[in-house]
């Protein structure tokens, strides 16, 4: 009977040794991945448990609470801040809406100068140093958050055609930060980390360069309330977003099982900051918005229709071009030759105080108090000179 050699013995031994190595070295790599799967699981749980965002919408977070937050998707954002009343609802949930915010009476005390601005907060800052520097003025302002020229010129109108009654002054004020928004129907696609759900019409040209409007289906606070409560409802709503409004992303809009994840969320929020950078770096402000070729002739068709408007009421038009930081120039360029053309009133903030120096803005992006005294005397200045 044949025995095998020690040769062969040996070398199943080894055989056996590697194979026992191998299998040890793969329970342990695989080990290592469990831990340290249960490991990031349990920092999330943690961290997420520790920073939980208030359940009272209106109740104020904390600076790290919004910061493990900011990559919550936009839907979830509102599902959290929408209540089941507008009482209840988020503050940022209130502001905006055209049919609210546009549609309220003005007090006209006697013996004052009075005028309507809309726009946005830089707007305002701007009316609030006029009043300041000259008591007999008074200002009803109008607008929204970093509100595009779409939504003011709309605002506007919706005065004009509801008949309110409107100061002797119109002032528009458009700002150049918000010119890529006027490619959106709402104030959510771009502000992906802190939303804001006011909605609004995207204008175009028709063939005979009139202005037309598209008016989302969601025109109110409680519109808004009422389609997150209804399926069908708002599935039509984000198909008018994809549609309609070219800042619409879908994975970074869109509740999904991943905002219940901080760390999916953080990685969402540097997904979402990305999305909006290259989308409004396609749009090429710096050659006049080539990307979007439409922007510059609908600019110019509100501008003038608003100073239409105003003037065949017997008001007098003043647009102010903000050109924040950043956007120095890319708004002048486009506007200030059909207002020069129509003799539209204007100012430039540029020609007062650069755009390029940080030193004339805040930490949150707006002109300092000291930049907005000059601009707003620079507008007392051209009230004066108006019949």
């Amino acid at each position: 009977m044949l025995r095998p050699s020690s040769s062969t013995s040996s070398s199943e031994h080894a055989r056996s040794k590697r194979m026992l190595s191998r299998t040890r070295l793969q329970r342990r790599i695989l080990s290592i991945v469990l831990w340290t799967i249960g490991g990031l699981i349990l920092i999330d749980t943690t961290v997420g448990f520790a920073f939980r965002f208030p359940v009272d919408s209106q109740r104020q977070s904390t600076s790290l609470q919004r910061y493990f937050d900011y990559g919550r998707s936009i839907e979830g954002k509102l599902r959290r801040e929408v209540g089941p009343t507008p009482e209840q609802d988020a503050a940022i949930v209130k502001a905006g809406w055209i049919a609210n915010e546009c549609d309220i009476a003005t007090p006209s005390p006697p013996g004052k100068l009075i005028f309507d601005i809309y726009g946005m907060s830089f707007s305002n800052q701007i009316a609030d140093q006029m009043v300041r520097l000259d008591p007999g003025l008074v200002s009803h302002d109008f607008g929204g958050p970093a509100a595009p020229p779409n939504h003011s010129y709309a605002c506007f109108v919706h005065r004009v055609e509801a008949k309110r009654a409107r100061a002797p002054i119109q002032i528009l004020g458009i700002l150049a930060s918000s010119i890529p928004r006027m490619e959106t129907i709402s104030g959510l696609t771009t502000s992906f980390e802190a939303p804001e759900p006011f909605t609004y019409p995207r204008y175009s040209l028709t063939s005979d360069e009139h202005l037309v409007g598209y008016v989302p289906s969601i025109k109110t606070q409680d519109d808004l309330r009422a389609a997150l409560a209804d399926p069908v409802k708002w599935r039509a709503f984000l198909d008018e977003l994809a549609a309609h409004d070219y800042f619409y992303a879908e994975k970074v809009f869109k509740a999904d099982v991943f905002d219940h994840s901080v760390l999916a969320r953080l990685i969402r929020r540097a997904w979402g900051q990305r999305v909006l950078r290259v989308r409004t770096s396609a749009l090429r402000a710096a050659d006049g918005y080539s990307g979007a070729p439409d922007i510059a002739p609908v600019l110019r068709a509100m501008l003038l229709d608003f100073a239409n408007r105003a003037r065949s009421a017997g008001e007098i038009p003043i647009i102010i071009l903000i050109e924040d930081r950043g956007y120095g120039g890319t708004l002048s360029a486009i506007a200030a030759p059909v207002l020069q053309e129509n003799h539209i009133d204007y100012i430039n903030t540029s020609a007062i105080v650069s755009p390029d120096d940080s030193g004339n803005f805040l930490s949150d992006g707006h002109f300092t108090p000291a930049v907005n005294e000059k601009i707003a005397r620079d507008v007392l200045v051209l009230l004066s000179r108006t019949p």
